[in-house]
Protein backbone atom coordinates (compact mmCIF):
# COMPACT_ATOMS: atom_id res chain seq x y z
CA UNK A 1 0.00 0.00 0.00
CA UNK A 2 1.40 3.23 -0.77
CA UNK A 3 2.31 5.39 2.14
CA UNK A 4 0.54 8.81 2.13
CA UNK A 5 2.48 12.08 2.78
CA UNK A 6 2.67 13.17 6.50
CA UNK A 7 1.40 16.87 7.06
CA UNK A 8 4.46 19.22 7.31
CA UNK A 9 4.99 22.85 7.96
CA UNK A 10 6.97 23.69 5.55
CA UNK A 11 5.17 24.53 2.26
CA UNK A 12 6.67 22.74 -1.20
CA UNK A 13 4.79 21.69 -4.24
CA UNK A 14 1.33 21.73 -4.75
CA UNK A 15 1.23 17.90 -4.84
CA UNK A 16 3.48 18.10 -1.94
CA UNK A 17 0.80 20.21 -0.14
CA UNK A 18 -1.93 18.41 -0.86
CA UNK A 19 -0.60 15.00 -0.39
CA UNK A 20 -0.12 15.99 2.92
CA UNK A 21 -3.33 18.11 3.23
CA UNK A 22 -5.19 14.74 2.77
CA UNK A 23 -2.58 12.07 3.57
CA UNK A 24 -2.69 10.89 -0.29
CA UNK A 25 -0.54 9.95 -3.20
CA UNK A 26 -1.52 11.39 -6.44
CA UNK A 27 -1.14 10.03 -9.70
CA UNK A 28 1.43 11.34 -12.04
CA UNK A 29 -1.18 12.75 -13.87
CA UNK A 30 -2.78 14.33 -10.97
CA UNK A 31 0.82 15.50 -10.36
CA UNK A 32 1.18 17.37 -13.19
CA UNK A 33 -2.07 18.83 -13.22
CA UNK A 34 -0.92 20.42 -10.16
CA UNK A 35 2.60 20.99 -10.28
CA UNK A 36 2.69 22.14 -14.36
CA UNK A 37 -0.46 24.66 -13.36
CA UNK A 38 -2.68 22.95 -15.94
CA UNK A 39 -5.24 24.06 -14.05
CA UNK A 40 -4.81 26.91 -15.24
CA UNK A 41 -5.91 26.74 -18.38
CA UNK A 42 -9.67 25.44 -17.09
CA UNK A 43 -10.87 29.27 -16.28
CA UNK A 44 -14.36 28.80 -17.18
CA UNK A 45 -14.28 28.41 -21.07
CA UNK A 46 -17.04 27.00 -22.91
CA UNK A 47 -14.62 24.42 -25.36
CA UNK A 48 -15.50 21.44 -22.49
CA UNK A 49 -18.29 21.46 -20.50
CA UNK A 50 -16.11 21.05 -17.47
CA UNK A 51 -13.89 23.78 -17.77
CA UNK A 52 -13.87 25.48 -14.51
CA UNK A 53 -10.70 24.44 -12.57
CA UNK A 54 -10.93 24.83 -8.25
CA UNK A 55 -7.35 25.99 -7.47
CA UNK A 56 -4.58 24.34 -5.19
CA UNK A 57 -5.20 26.69 -3.44
CA UNK A 58 -8.74 26.49 -2.30
CA UNK A 59 -8.50 22.79 -2.63
CA UNK A 60 -6.48 22.44 0.46
CA UNK A 61 -8.62 24.72 2.74
CA UNK A 62 -10.25 23.39 5.78
CA UNK A 63 -13.63 23.33 4.55
CA UNK A 64 -13.36 23.81 0.58
CA UNK A 65 -16.24 25.43 -1.10
CA UNK A 66 -16.52 22.59 -3.63
CA UNK A 67 -17.81 19.77 -1.67
CA UNK A 68 -21.78 19.38 -1.18
CA UNK A 69 -21.31 17.60 2.06
CA UNK A 70 -23.87 14.61 2.39
CA UNK A 71 -24.66 15.74 -1.07
CA UNK A 72 -21.57 14.24 -2.46
CA UNK A 73 -20.21 10.86 -1.63
CA UNK A 74 -17.19 11.85 0.90
CA UNK A 75 -14.47 9.61 -0.80
CA UNK A 76 -15.17 12.56 -3.94
CA UNK A 77 -12.74 15.95 -3.85
CA UNK A 78 -13.79 18.16 -6.97
CA UNK A 79 -11.48 19.44 -8.60
CA UNK A 80 -13.39 20.68 -12.27
CA UNK A 81 -16.45 21.74 -12.52
CA UNK A 82 -19.74 22.67 -15.58
CA UNK A 83 -20.51 26.02 -13.78
CA UNK A 84 -23.54 24.69 -13.12
CA UNK A 85 -23.43 22.50 -10.33
CA UNK A 86 -21.59 19.16 -11.67
CA UNK A 87 -18.45 18.32 -10.59
CA UNK A 88 -15.63 16.13 -11.75
CA UNK A 89 -13.89 14.81 -8.74
CA UNK A 90 -10.46 12.75 -7.62
CA UNK A 91 -12.11 9.44 -6.02
CA UNK A 92 -9.92 8.83 -2.97
CA UNK A 93 -8.97 4.68 -3.27
CA UNK A 94 -8.35 2.07 0.04
CA UNK A 95 -4.80 1.80 -0.42
CA UNK A 96 -4.94 6.28 -0.14
CA UNK A 97 -4.16 6.39 -4.18
CA UNK A 98 -6.04 9.37 -6.12
CA UNK A 99 -6.31 7.96 -9.28
CA UNK A 100 -9.85 7.73 -10.81
CA UNK A 101 -12.13 10.03 -11.64
CA UNK A 102 -15.62 10.77 -11.40
CA UNK A 103 -18.66 12.42 -13.12
CA UNK A 104 -21.01 13.58 -10.06
CA UNK A 105 -24.44 15.10 -11.07
CA UNK A 106 -25.90 17.73 -8.43
CA UNK A 107 -29.62 16.74 -9.73
CA UNK A 108 -30.20 13.26 -7.76
CA UNK A 109 -26.40 12.80 -6.64
CA UNK A 110 -26.00 10.31 -9.24
CA UNK A 111 -22.23 9.82 -10.31
CA UNK A 112 -20.31 7.53 -12.96
CA UNK A 113 -16.65 6.89 -13.09
CA UNK A 114 -15.27 9.00 -16.66
CA UNK A 115 -11.50 7.24 -16.50
CA UNK A 116 -8.79 6.18 -14.55
CA UNK A 117 -6.98 9.28 -14.94
CA UNK A 118 -7.58 13.05 -15.30
CA UNK A 119 -7.03 12.76 -18.85
CA UNK A 120 -9.13 10.29 -19.84
CA UNK A 121 -11.53 12.23 -18.11
CA UNK A 122 -11.02 15.46 -19.99
CA UNK A 123 -11.04 13.13 -23.23
CA UNK A 124 -14.11 11.82 -22.56
CA UNK A 125 -15.93 15.58 -21.99
CA UNK A 126 -13.85 16.43 -25.54
CA UNK A 127 -15.46 13.48 -27.41
CA UNK A 128 -18.29 12.78 -26.08
CA UNK A 129 -20.75 14.84 -28.36
CA UNK A 130 -19.12 12.33 -31.11
CA UNK A 131 -20.29 9.42 -29.09
CA UNK A 132 -23.48 7.02 -29.43
CA UNK A 133 -26.31 8.29 -26.87
CA UNK A 134 -25.13 11.52 -26.68
CA UNK A 135 -28.93 12.93 -27.20
CA UNK A 136 -29.64 11.74 -23.39
CA UNK A 137 -27.32 13.11 -22.05
CA UNK A 138 -27.52 16.33 -19.30
CA UNK A 139 -29.00 19.15 -20.33
CA UNK A 140 -26.70 22.26 -20.91
CA UNK A 141 -27.12 26.09 -21.03
CA UNK A 142 -26.70 28.10 -25.06
CA UNK A 143 -23.65 29.73 -23.19
CA UNK A 144 -21.99 26.13 -22.43
CA UNK A 145 -22.02 25.19 -26.24
CA UNK A 146 -18.81 23.60 -27.74
CA UNK A 147 -16.92 26.86 -29.39
CA UNK A 148 -13.92 25.20 -30.98
CA UNK A 149 -12.20 28.50 -31.51
CA UNK A 150 -11.27 28.59 -27.37
CA UNK A 151 -7.72 28.20 -26.80
CA UNK A 152 -8.27 27.54 -23.11
CA UNK A 153 -10.03 24.43 -24.01
CA UNK A 154 -7.48 23.64 -26.97
CA UNK A 155 -5.00 23.68 -24.29
CA UNK A 156 -6.67 21.55 -21.93
CA UNK A 157 -7.78 18.97 -24.79
CA UNK A 158 -4.02 19.46 -25.99
CA UNK A 159 -2.49 18.27 -22.39
CA UNK A 160 -4.92 14.99 -22.33
CA UNK A 161 -4.45 14.29 -25.76
CA UNK A 162 -0.69 14.80 -24.61
CA UNK A 163 -0.54 12.21 -21.74
CA UNK A 164 -2.79 9.79 -23.57
CA UNK A 165 -0.51 9.80 -26.88
CA UNK A 166 0.80 5.65 -25.28
CA UNK A 167 -2.43 4.85 -26.59
CA UNK A 168 -2.24 6.57 -29.58
CA UNK A 169 -5.46 8.63 -29.35
CA UNK A 170 -4.72 10.84 -32.10
CA UNK A 171 -5.65 8.34 -34.55
CA UNK A 172 -9.45 8.03 -33.02
CA UNK A 173 -9.98 11.79 -33.86
CA UNK A 174 -11.45 11.12 -37.14
CA UNK A 175 -14.16 8.62 -35.73
CA UNK A 176 -17.37 9.21 -34.36
CA UNK A 177 -20.67 7.25 -33.16
CA UNK A 178 -20.21 3.36 -32.61
CA UNK A 179 -16.73 2.78 -33.94
CA UNK A 180 -15.09 5.27 -31.62
CA UNK A 181 -16.73 4.14 -29.65
CA UNK A 182 -15.90 0.82 -29.67
CA UNK A 183 -12.29 1.75 -30.04
CA UNK A 184 -12.22 3.46 -26.73
CA UNK A 185 -13.47 0.42 -25.21
CA UNK A 186 -10.79 -1.74 -27.04
CA UNK A 187 -7.95 0.77 -25.89
CA UNK A 188 -9.18 0.83 -22.02
CA UNK A 189 -10.60 4.71 -22.09
CA UNK A 190 -13.17 5.69 -20.11
CA UNK A 191 -14.83 2.35 -20.53
CA UNK A 192 -17.77 2.60 -17.53
CA UNK A 193 -18.84 5.84 -19.33
CA UNK A 194 -18.30 4.98 -22.89
CA UNK A 195 -20.20 1.21 -21.98
CA UNK A 196 -23.22 3.32 -20.99
CA UNK A 197 -23.62 5.46 -24.03
CA UNK A 198 -23.72 2.61 -25.98
CA UNK A 199 -26.19 1.09 -24.11
CA UNK A 200 -28.18 4.21 -23.81
CA UNK A 201 -28.12 4.54 -27.68
CA UNK A 202 -29.32 0.86 -27.86
CA UNK A 203 -32.24 1.72 -25.96
CA UNK A 204 -32.98 4.48 -27.98
CA UNK A 205 -36.17 4.16 -30.74
CA UNK A 206 -35.79 7.48 -33.11
CA UNK A 207 -38.90 6.60 -34.18
CA UNK A 208 -40.45 7.55 -30.68
CA UNK A 209 -40.12 11.14 -29.62
CA UNK A 210 -40.44 12.45 -25.92
CA UNK A 211 -42.07 15.02 -26.57
CA UNK A 212 -44.85 13.59 -28.52
CA UNK A 213 -44.87 11.09 -25.76
CA UNK A 214 -45.99 13.73 -23.39
CA UNK A 215 -48.96 14.88 -25.01
CA UNK A 216 -50.64 11.63 -24.88
CA UNK A 217 -53.66 11.02 -22.65
CA UNK A 218 -52.55 9.15 -20.11
CA UNK A 219 -53.03 9.90 -16.76
CA UNK A 220 -49.91 7.07 -15.73
CA UNK A 221 -46.73 9.55 -16.51
CA UNK A 222 -44.46 5.81 -14.66
CA UNK A 223 -46.34 4.05 -17.76
CA UNK A 224 -45.34 6.42 -20.29
CA UNK A 225 -41.62 6.21 -19.16
CA UNK A 226 -41.81 2.28 -19.06
CA UNK A 227 -42.93 2.13 -22.79
CA UNK A 228 -40.37 4.68 -23.77
CA UNK A 229 -37.65 1.96 -21.67
CA UNK A 230 -38.98 -0.94 -22.90
CA UNK A 231 -41.05 -0.56 -26.72
CA UNK A 232 -42.70 -4.21 -26.30
CA UNK A 233 -44.69 -2.50 -23.27
CA UNK A 234 -46.24 0.19 -25.17
CA UNK A 235 -50.23 -0.16 -25.91
CA UNK A 236 -50.84 -0.11 -29.17
CA UNK A 237 -53.03 2.36 -29.62
CA UNK A 238 -49.95 4.60 -28.54
CA UNK A 239 -48.19 3.94 -31.61
CA UNK A 240 -50.51 5.54 -34.24
CA UNK A 241 -50.66 9.09 -32.05
CA UNK A 242 -46.70 8.90 -32.06
CA UNK A 243 -45.43 8.18 -35.84
CA UNK A 244 -46.75 8.31 -38.90
CA UNK A 245 -49.08 6.89 -40.96
CA UNK A 246 -46.67 4.35 -42.90
CA UNK A 247 -44.40 3.81 -40.30
CA UNK A 248 -45.83 -0.16 -39.08
CA UNK A 249 -46.06 -1.07 -35.41
CA UNK A 250 -43.24 -3.61 -36.14
CA UNK A 251 -40.74 -1.08 -37.02
CA UNK A 252 -41.42 0.41 -34.13
CA UNK A 253 -40.82 -1.79 -31.70
CA UNK A 254 -37.80 -3.41 -33.29
CA UNK A 255 -35.82 -0.58 -32.97
CA UNK A 256 -34.31 -0.90 -29.60
CA UNK A 257 -31.44 -3.47 -29.48
CA UNK A 258 -31.46 -5.51 -26.36
CA UNK A 259 -28.99 -8.28 -27.48
CA UNK A 260 -26.58 -4.89 -27.25
CA UNK A 261 -28.05 -3.94 -23.87
CA UNK A 262 -27.04 -7.37 -22.36
CA UNK A 263 -23.57 -7.23 -24.01
CA UNK A 264 -22.87 -4.22 -22.75
CA UNK A 265 -23.98 -4.73 -19.56
CA UNK A 266 -21.54 -7.83 -19.05
CA UNK A 267 -18.74 -5.77 -19.88
CA UNK A 268 -19.99 -3.37 -17.32
CA UNK A 269 -19.80 -5.67 -14.41
CA UNK A 270 -16.86 -6.81 -15.76
CA UNK A 271 -15.06 -3.57 -15.27
CA UNK A 272 -17.28 -1.53 -12.70
CA UNK A 273 -19.02 -4.11 -10.67
CA UNK A 274 -20.06 -1.34 -8.33
CA UNK A 275 -22.62 0.61 -10.54
CA UNK A 276 -26.16 -0.25 -10.54
CA UNK A 277 -27.31 0.20 -14.08
CA UNK A 278 -25.24 -2.86 -15.23
CA UNK A 279 -26.86 -4.93 -13.06
CA UNK A 280 -29.81 -3.31 -13.79
CA UNK A 281 -29.96 -3.76 -17.35
CA UNK A 282 -28.89 -7.05 -17.68
CA UNK A 283 -31.04 -8.78 -14.78
CA UNK A 284 -34.26 -6.79 -16.74
CA UNK A 285 -32.47 -8.43 -20.41
CA UNK A 286 -32.41 -11.47 -18.53
CA UNK A 287 -36.30 -11.17 -17.30
CA UNK A 288 -37.69 -9.87 -20.42
CA UNK A 289 -36.08 -13.13 -22.17
CA UNK A 290 -37.97 -15.49 -19.32
CA UNK A 291 -34.48 -16.32 -17.39
CA UNK A 292 -36.24 -15.56 -14.07
CA UNK A 293 -33.37 -17.14 -12.02
CA UNK A 294 -30.77 -15.48 -14.03
CA UNK A 295 -32.38 -12.10 -13.22
CA UNK A 296 -32.71 -12.57 -9.69
CA UNK A 297 -29.12 -13.00 -9.42
CA UNK A 298 -28.35 -10.13 -11.64
CA UNK A 299 -30.86 -8.08 -9.60
CA UNK A 300 -29.72 -9.12 -6.14
CA UNK A 301 -26.11 -7.63 -7.09
CA UNK A 302 -27.76 -4.52 -8.33
CA UNK A 303 -28.68 -4.24 -4.32
CA UNK A 304 -25.60 -4.15 -3.19
CA UNK A 305 -24.62 -1.20 -5.35
CA UNK A 306 -25.75 2.18 -4.27
CA UNK A 307 -28.43 3.91 -5.93
CA UNK A 308 -26.55 7.28 -6.71
CA UNK A 309 -25.00 4.78 -9.19
CA UNK A 310 -27.98 3.78 -11.52
CA UNK A 311 -28.12 6.46 -13.90
CA UNK A 312 -31.86 5.87 -13.75
CA UNK A 313 -33.20 8.87 -15.76
CA UNK A 314 -30.70 8.64 -18.32
CA UNK A 315 -31.23 4.62 -19.17
CA UNK A 316 -35.19 5.11 -18.35
CA UNK A 317 -35.77 3.01 -15.30
CA UNK A 318 -36.69 5.35 -13.14
CA UNK A 319 -40.45 4.68 -14.37
CA UNK A 320 -40.67 0.97 -12.86
CA UNK A 321 -39.16 2.07 -9.46
CA UNK A 322 -40.87 5.08 -7.39
CA UNK A 323 -40.18 7.69 -5.47
CA UNK A 324 -36.37 7.03 -4.71
CA UNK A 325 -36.57 2.99 -4.93
CA UNK A 326 -33.97 1.00 -6.30
CA UNK A 327 -34.98 -0.79 -9.71
CA UNK A 328 -33.17 -3.81 -8.32
CA UNK A 329 -35.64 -4.05 -5.53
CA UNK A 330 -38.64 -2.63 -7.45
CA UNK A 331 -38.21 -5.59 -9.76
CA UNK A 332 -37.25 -8.34 -7.26
CA UNK A 333 -40.57 -7.06 -4.84
CA UNK A 334 -42.58 -7.84 -8.49
CA UNK A 335 -41.01 -11.25 -8.90
CA UNK A 336 -41.77 -12.13 -5.32
CA UNK A 337 -37.88 -12.63 -4.12
CA UNK A 338 -37.95 -14.16 -0.38
CA UNK A 339 -34.50 -13.70 0.75
CA UNK A 340 -33.28 -16.45 3.04
CA UNK A 341 -30.22 -14.67 4.39
CA UNK A 342 -31.39 -13.15 7.66
CA UNK A 343 -29.40 -9.93 6.99
CA UNK A 344 -30.37 -9.74 3.46
CA UNK A 345 -34.19 -10.63 4.41
CA UNK A 346 -33.75 -7.67 7.15
CA UNK A 347 -32.29 -5.29 4.43
CA UNK A 348 -35.00 -6.33 2.27
CA UNK A 349 -37.87 -6.11 3.98
CA UNK A 350 -36.84 -2.45 4.49
CA UNK A 351 -36.63 -1.50 0.80
CA UNK A 352 -39.78 -2.30 1.05
CA UNK A 353 -41.43 0.24 3.08
CA UNK A 354 -43.91 2.94 1.23
CA UNK A 355 -42.65 6.08 2.64
CA UNK A 356 -39.15 7.28 1.25
CA UNK A 357 -37.67 8.84 4.35
CA UNK A 358 -38.84 6.43 6.27
CA UNK A 359 -37.12 3.89 4.05
CA UNK A 360 -33.81 5.88 4.12
CA UNK A 361 -33.92 6.40 7.96
CA UNK A 362 -34.59 2.27 8.63
CA UNK A 363 -31.63 1.70 5.43
CA UNK A 364 -29.37 4.44 7.46
CA UNK A 365 -29.99 2.11 11.06
CA UNK A 366 -29.70 -1.41 9.23
CA UNK A 367 -26.25 -0.69 7.87
CA UNK A 368 -25.10 1.48 11.19
CA UNK A 369 -25.97 -1.71 13.07
CA UNK A 370 -23.85 -3.62 11.24
CA UNK A 371 -20.70 -1.06 11.12
CA UNK A 372 -21.08 -1.26 14.91
CA UNK A 373 -20.12 -5.13 15.70
CA UNK A 374 -17.68 -5.22 12.20
CA UNK A 375 -14.01 -5.06 11.84
CA UNK A 376 -12.18 -1.79 10.80
CA UNK A 377 -12.60 -2.46 7.11
CA UNK A 378 -15.75 -3.65 6.84
CA UNK A 379 -16.84 -1.27 9.16
CA UNK A 380 -15.67 1.50 6.73
CA UNK A 381 -17.40 0.37 4.11
CA UNK A 382 -21.11 -0.22 5.63
CA UNK A 383 -20.55 3.34 7.58
CA UNK A 384 -19.93 4.95 3.84
CA UNK A 385 -23.57 2.51 2.77
CA UNK A 386 -25.46 3.55 5.72
CA UNK A 387 -24.95 7.24 4.56
CA UNK A 388 -24.47 6.45 0.68
CA UNK A 389 -26.19 3.27 0.14
CA UNK A 390 -30.16 5.12 -0.43
CA UNK A 391 -29.33 8.44 1.46
CA UNK A 392 -29.97 8.87 4.85
CA UNK A 393 -32.64 10.45 6.51
CA UNK A 394 -32.98 13.06 8.41
CA UNK A 395 -29.92 15.10 7.21
CA UNK A 396 -29.11 15.42 10.83
CA UNK A 397 -27.38 12.07 10.87
CA UNK A 398 -25.02 12.99 8.59
CA UNK A 399 -22.67 14.24 11.09
CA UNK A 400 -22.49 11.05 13.09
CA UNK A 401 -21.93 9.43 9.93
CA UNK A 402 -19.34 11.53 8.58
CA UNK A 403 -17.31 11.09 11.76
CA UNK A 404 -17.87 7.10 11.96
CA UNK A 405 -16.52 6.91 8.44
CA UNK A 406 -13.17 9.11 9.60
CA UNK A 407 -13.25 7.08 12.58
CA UNK A 408 -13.21 3.36 10.72
CA UNK A 409 -11.01 4.46 7.73
CA UNK A 410 -8.24 5.63 10.10
CA UNK A 411 -8.53 2.12 12.40
CA UNK A 412 -8.70 0.51 8.58
CA UNK A 413 -5.63 1.87 7.27
CA UNK A 414 -7.43 4.32 4.83
CA UNK A 415 -5.78 7.34 6.01
CA UNK A 416 -6.94 9.52 2.58
CA UNK A 417 -10.46 8.41 2.89
CA UNK A 418 -10.23 9.57 6.77
CA UNK A 419 -8.80 12.78 5.96
CA UNK A 420 -11.59 13.12 3.63
CA UNK A 421 -14.27 12.41 5.27
CA UNK A 422 -13.32 14.66 8.03
CA UNK A 423 -12.92 17.50 5.44
CA UNK A 424 -16.64 16.88 4.53
CA UNK A 425 -17.47 16.83 8.17
CA UNK A 426 -15.64 20.34 7.99
CA UNK A 427 -17.64 21.68 5.42
CA UNK A 428 -21.17 20.14 6.76
CA UNK A 429 -20.14 22.40 9.75
CA UNK A 430 -19.46 25.08 7.84
CA UNK A 431 -22.37 25.11 5.72
CA UNK A 432 -25.15 23.98 8.11
CA UNK A 433 -23.74 24.53 11.41
CA UNK A 434 -24.25 21.20 12.70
Amino acid sequence: MPQPSQPSAASGSWTDQIQARFRCVLSDDLTRWFDEEIWRFAEGSGGNRFASAITPADLIDDAPSAIWPALMPCDFLPILTNTMGDWLCIRMAADNTATQVVHWYHGGGDWIPWGNSLAEAIYFDHVRHRLPGSRRDHAISAGSAVDDNDRSCQKLNQWALSRLEHRSVHELEPLRGAELADEMVRRGLSQPAVLCQLVIDALENPLLDDDAARTLNINDAEQVQRALFDNQLMDPKWIGNLVAPDVSHEQVLNQQDWDAVDRHCRRAIEIAPDLGWGWDLLGYSEERSGRLAAAIEHYRRGLDCSIFTDQTVRVRTHGFSGEGQKFAAARLMKLDYQPSDPIEKDYFQRLGIACASERRDQIREHFASLARQATPAKAHELWVRAGWDMGAEPMLAFAELLEQIAISADAAGRAAQGELARTHRNCFRDRYGI
